[in-house]
């Protein structure tokens, strides 16, 4: 008899754990999703000190053109060089963005983008598939890694 209150003490246990760990899971999950969001819509209110602020000192991106930039002021220094090639300020749009956890600090986000993006009135933008790895710091969340990968349908690949 026991043996099985013991046993039944342990399954109560472990199950009210499991339930605590998925509620954090998705709290965590719901922040992580927020944090991206408003690295957007920073961005499209044009305030690109707030999108910046999000990124870490040490930041690395690859960007759709398969450039590798590191370090926040070599990032900033490139998308300044970008603006100054588009024709108008580029229009990204995001969706769908999923959240795996690695540890309860540092997570991966994915999600589908659309770009908008003209240079010399040639449409240079369109569907990607984006990626960051963000970092927990200090309670606060932060970009350490990102990159789009442009979508292109592969010939006989059914789509």
């Amino acid at each position: 008899m026991k043996t099985l209150k013991n046993f039944t003490i342990t399954l109560v246990t472990l199950f009210a754990t499991l339930s605590m760990m998925s509620a954090q899971t998705k709290a965590d999950e719901a922040a992580v999703k927020g944090f991206w969001k408003d690295i957007y819509e920073a961005y499209n209110a044009g305030d690109t000190e707030k999108m910046w602020a999000a990124y870490t000192e040490n930041a690395t991106e690859i960007g759709p053109d398969g450039s590798l930039t590191s370090g926040k002021k070599v990032l900033r220094e490139s998308w300044e060089m970008f603006m100054k090639m588009v024709d108008e300020k580029p229009k990204f749009t995001y969706g769908n963005p999923l959240v795996q956890f690695i540890t309860s600090d540092v997570a991966i986000i994915t999600w589908d983008s659309d770009a908008d993006i003209k240079i010399q009135g040639q449409q240079v933008g369109g569907k990607t598939r984006g990626m960051a790895v963000v970092h927990k710091i200090k309670g606060d969340w932060f970009v350490e890694f990102d990159s789009l990968t442009p979508i292109v349908t592969m010939p006989g690949a059914g789509n």
